[in-house]
């Protein structure tokens, strides 16, 4: 099956739908689509709404959908594969496909995720593609609340349309950032090896050392980064350890010392400043956020909250729209 996720083309292949990725997931630059899971489907036959998921793993292709999906991953880590890269998402973040894109998504491991499925139109998209950001504390509630609201909801329910509307408008606010957690694929044999090198080299990647491992010169490498990827060789060494950070630091067993060093900072001071530029918050505050248990954690509502907003909600049906 790794063979078949480093094709070039995406061909279908007959995984099982149970069936996780194998082997070192690393190692992987390109995708073929797998087997079609109907729990990722979405049908224009059925209202908007949510599917809460707890699945030990899953791998799941697509060649297009008519509508959009919001991937939240609450515990655990998703992969995504699209035509031009891929993304590593860590507990904590969330992913929006839009209508009509080809994709694989995958988890090799337990996952806690919710798909809210936009069959509507609600979504406000300014992407050309796949983005992925971390969960606003809105996002969070407003996720938690929608998990009531299943495939066999009323379609004609005032309550979780205008939701489900509002959900789809904050997407501007939301994803109103630079693309995150997304790792290029390069369009030719010479920059695929010299993205992986750096990704197995992340420790001590640097320009040179790249160049030289793929035969190119520095110049060379650096301006087909610029042309061929849309990204510079800063920009791109950045995701890759910032997004390998996020990673160890959702972890409870890695410190942000242990994790600084891994991904080739020597400087926890350099790491703490490049950290909270990228994820908006100090490596120290993300990991505590991202490592408390689960009766501690902001997901998801507590049943007096639960209480309040149905109280609310009622309240809401009630009137007149």
């Amino acid at each position: 099956m790794a063979q078949a996720l480093m094709g070039a083309k995406m061909n279908r292949t007959k995984t099982p739908i149970d069936c996780p990725l194998s082997g070192d997931a690393d190692a992987l630059v390109r995708f073929a689509l797998g087997r079609y899971d109907e729990r990722f489907a979405v049908s224009q036959s059925r209202p908007t709404h949510a599917v809460e998921m707890h699945v030990p793993s899953f791998d799941a292709s697509s060649e297009r959908e008519s509508g959009g999906m919001l991937v939240c991953i609450h515990h655990g880590e998703v992969m995504l594969f699209g035509h031009a890269g891929r993304w590593t998402l860590p507990t904590g973040h969330m992913v929006y496909i839009p209508p009509e894109r080809s994709y694989r998504l995958a988890a090799t491991g337990p996952v806690e995720i919710t798909l809210v499925k936009f069959t509507g139109g609600e979504a406000v998209w300014r992407h050309a593609g796949c983005w992925a950001v971390a969960m606003p504390a809105l996002a969070v509630e407003m996720i938690s609340f929608a998990r009531r609201w299943g495939p066999d909801r009323d379609p004609a329910d005032a309550l979780a349309n205008d939701f489900f509307q509002t959900m789809g408008q904050l997407f501007a606010v939301w994803f109103d950032t630079k693309r995150k957690m997304w790792t290029p694929f390069g369009n030719a044999p010479d920059m695929e090896r010299a993205i992986a090198f750096a990704r197995d080299h992340i420790e001590t990647a640097s320009i040179a050392d790249t160049a030289t491992a793929v035969g190119m010169s520095e110049r060379t490498l650096r301006r087909r980064f610029r042309d061929e990827l849309g990204i510079n060789w800063r920009e791109f060494i950045t995701e890759v350890r910032m997004s390998k950070a996020l990673k160890l630091l959702s972890q409870k067993n890695s410190s942000v010392t242990q994790t600084a060093y891994a991904v080739g900072f020597s400087s926890i001071g350099a790491f703490t400043v490049a950290f909270t530029s990228y994820a908006g918050m100090t490596p120290s505050a993300f990991a505590r956020k991202h490592t408390q248990s689960n009766a501690s954690a902001s997901w998801p509502l507590s049943v007096e909250q639960h209480a309040n907003v149905d109280e609310r909600a009622r309240s809401y049906s009630t009137r007149p729209h």
